[in-house]
């Protein structure tokens, strides 16, 4: 009954109801925002991460905004790439926004034009939408954090680079993927003048730039190696990593992508060394007193080399407490990884299931009656479960 149980809660609470989507972790959704800076209505790909719908008030998550999210084959491979990256807690959970933009506006809102007699351009209002209309409406709605990534390709990679001058202060993560400089608003010296400036970076602040080596990415290539060329002989802020790489043999859309998943390996490699040290570091495994207190601070540990509180993965919670149960014995151990689990995450019901099961096996009558009545509030208040779904966690709850 257990295992038929836990099947129903899992495919009940995955995103596939809550939101219906083509993603493992991830919704598919769609946010319009009718902004006042862009004088109208835009339409965004909205993502958020499975355990969203059922994490805690305080438990917030990074944000990610993907540009260029009109491209209906690559966008869709950059999502699929950080799904698998996050089910592998390679990276953490995040919001991911995509902006689109079209042939009518995408050089308009990357550029310093203006439309008759507008006080602002087309970047400056691109800008003043994402810091004063989305990132705030992300924060206060769906319980994004203060980290905050951009990605962006060619033009939007463009404005990645003149985002990263104007915010460095409320951006963590910038990747310019085939980007390129221009005289006005943002020439190859102004960008390596910001990044050369120590009193830039007062916090962790990650630049990542890339180019392929076809003859189509030739231009872009020539003066991201320019840029490079610079850096390597300019000693810059301890708070500043930068990261150039080519990627053989890449056209221009396919750099878009391709490169993509390396980059965030990278950045939040900190975040995939947690299960990496406990499964694979043998020295490490044979001093761990408190488990439950050395992953905690090893997840400490890794926001603070990213800059970022984190949450831990559902993958952590599993996995520990599969480790701790099934090759120890340690069901207390276990259950308290699940317990840890339901600080972050108290409406994910399968995690209730799992200590109820391990309570079973310690004869722990008492704690098995308080977290049956727990998750019989739950499951008969849950959004997600059907009628039938939840007559069956009934009958589970009134086994003997």
């Amino acid at each position: 009954m257990k295992a038929i149980l836990i099947l129903i809660i899992t495919m009940s609470i995955g995103l596939g109801n809550v939101f219906g989507q083509e993603y493992s972790l991830y919704s598919n959704d769609k946010l319009s925002i009718e902004s006042v800076y862009l004088q109208g209505i835009i339409d965004l790909n909205l993502h958020l991460p499975e355990t969203q719908p059922f994490s805690g008030n305080t438990t917030k998550y990074p944000i990610t905004i993907i540009f260029d999210s009109q491209h209906e084959r690559t966008y869709p491979l950059i999502i699929n790439s950080i799904d698998l990256l996050t089910s592998e807690t390679q990276t953490p959970e995040s919001i991911i926004v995509g902006v689109p933009f079209n042939f009518q506006n995408r050089l308009y809102l990357t550029s310093s034009q203006k439309r008759g007699n507008d006080s602002l351009s087309g970047i400056e209002r691109m800008e003043l939408f994402l810091f004063n209309e989305l990132i705030p409406q992300l924060q206060n709605k769906y319980k994004g954090n203060d980290y905050i990534s951009f990605i962006g390709h060619s033009r939007t990679a463009f404005l990645v680079n003149y985002l990263a001058t104007k915010r460095p202060s409320q951006i963590n993560l910038a990747v310019s993927l085939s980007g390129f400089f221009n005289d006005d608003p943002l020439s190859l010296n102004t960008f390596y003048n910001f990044l050369a400036d120590t009193t830039n970076f007062l916090h962790k602040f990650n630049y990542y730039y890339t180019a392929g080596t076809s003859l189509e990415e030739a231009t872009y290539l020539v003066q991201l190696r320019n840029l490079d060329s610079l850096l390597r002989n300019k000693s810059t802020s301890e708070n500043l990593k930068v990261i150039f790489s080519e990627t053989p043999y890449a056209n221009h859309i396919t750099n878009y992508w391709v490169s993509l998943p390396p980059i965030l390996i990278d950045a939040f490699s900190a975040y995939n060394s947690i299960l990496d040290s406990w499964f694979h570091d043998a020295s490490k495994a044979e001093d761990i007193d408190n488990p439950i207190q050395q992953f905690n601070s090893d997840l400490e540990q890794a926001g603070k080399s990213i800059g970022v509180n984190l949450n831990p993965n559902l993958t952590h919670i599993f996995s520990l407490a599969s480790h701790y149960a099934n090759n120890k014995q340690d069901y207390k151990t276990a259950i308290k990884f699940f317990e840890l689990g339901l600080d972050y995450f108290p409406e994910y019901l399968e995690l209730y299931v799992e200590i109820i099961e391990f309570y079973k096996v310690l004869n722990n009558t008492e704690k098995i009656s308080s977290y049956k009545s727990v998750l019989r509030e739950k499951a008969m208040n849950s959004l997600y479960l059907t009628e039938a779904e939840k007559q069956e966690v009934l009958e589970y709850l009134d086994e003997k």
